[in-house]
């Protein structure tokens, strides 16, 4: 038997703040390298292009409302968890520059 399921599942980890834990990161860096580990930070997530912000939805010819509003509450949910990947890997990045900075000095 066929079973409806409501979407989106609640994640917990919506409200982490990312930026902050950055900052709190880059803080050790003196102000001008900070904004040159920033830049890094940027050509990071660019280099990782659509992957993570682009996507696109196909939907059986013959389903109804219901089944298109699950398919797209699952590919929101799955856009939700790409980008909090994409934070996570800017975090870890950011870890890894300013251990670089440290180290060079």
């Amino acid at each position: 038997m066929t079973r409806i399921i409501d979407f989106p599942v609640q994640n917990n980890q919506r409200n982490h703040d990312y930026d902050g834990d950055i900052e709190d990161i880059l803080a050790s860096i003196p102000l001008r390298p900070r904004e040159k580990l920033r830049f890094e930070l940027i050509k990071t997530i660019n280099g990782y292009d659509a992957y993570f912000t682009q996507w696109s939805l196909s939907f059986p010819e013959s389903s109804d409302e219901t089944v298109k509003k699950q398919i797209y509450d699952l590919a929101h949910q799955e856009h939700g968890r790409k980008i909090r990947m994409l934070k996570d890997i800017m975090l870890l990045k950011a870890k890894v520059l300013v251990s670089e900075f440290h180290r060079s000095k």
